[in-house]
């Protein structure tokens, strides 16, 4: 492995990767690169510190590209399952002929040198170190997660909420990574919900809106 990362990477070099690579972060740091890997939670904590959580949000912005070429890789046949033992040998060229093929005929997936790619690189830097406001109300127990919520149908009121055009929500979420996973949990809730949403409005600050959706990170709502 030294010989082959030598080939490609200088010591200093950034190694993005996932949580799987976590049984070899410490070779690499050996190899003198600096590794950039999503946080765990430690033991008995219920979510990331805000910095843990935004330098994983960083990690995950920056590794997107690569975890979407691995998907194209999926759409050949012999990727998408269980590889045989007998390909071990062989397995080497197979993936650099599928990547070539793949470089050769397919769009590039990512540029990175647009000026909208810059400003929001930009703006992931600038926003890196700062604490979310809901995030302050509900540890300073501002804001209640579990009680002093009252349904939208229960106020006899004119409910005036923005329209969020896509091009808005892709500047807030940085991307389309938390768009398109929205996607399949609305769907998901909808099935399982009778085809409806519950809308809740906090007791004490009318500006703060939620809708109760079953979180896949967690076993309940």
């Amino acid at each position: 492995m030294n010989d082959d990362l030598s080939m490609i990477c200088e010591a200093g070099d950034t190694q993005i990767v996932d949580r799987g690579f976590r049984d070899v972060a410490d070779a690499f740091e050996e190899l003198g690169f600096d590794v950039q890997m999503p946080s765990f939670l430690e033991k008995g904590a219920k979510q990331l510190e805000t910095e843990q959580a935004n330098e994983t949000r960083m990690t995950t912005k920056t590794r997107w590209v690569v975890e979407s070429f691995h998907s194209q890789f999926k759409k050949w046949r012999f990727f998408s399952e269980r590889i045989s033992q007998d390909f071990l040998v062989n397995i080497d060229v197979l993936v650099r002929t599928v990547a070539a093929s793949l470089n050769k005929y397919r769009p590039r997936l990512f540029h990175g040198k647009s000026p909208d790619d810059y400003a929001l690189a930009t703006k992931m830097l600038l926003m890196h170190n700062k604490t979310s406001q809901l995030q302050q109300l509900i540890s300073q127990g501002d804001l209640s997660l579990r009680k002093n919520w009252k349904n939208i149908v229960h106020f006899d009121i004119h409910f005036d909420f923005p329209y969020l055009t896509l091009d808005f929500l892709r500047e807030y979420t940085c991307g389309v990574y938390q768009i398109k996973q929205s996607s399949t949990y609305a769907k998901a809730h909808l099935y399982d919900h009778g085809g409806e949403f519950e809308y809740q409005l906090s007791s004490s600050d009318d500006n703060i809106l939620r809708c109760r959706i079953h979180s896949k990170h967690s076993s309940t709502s």
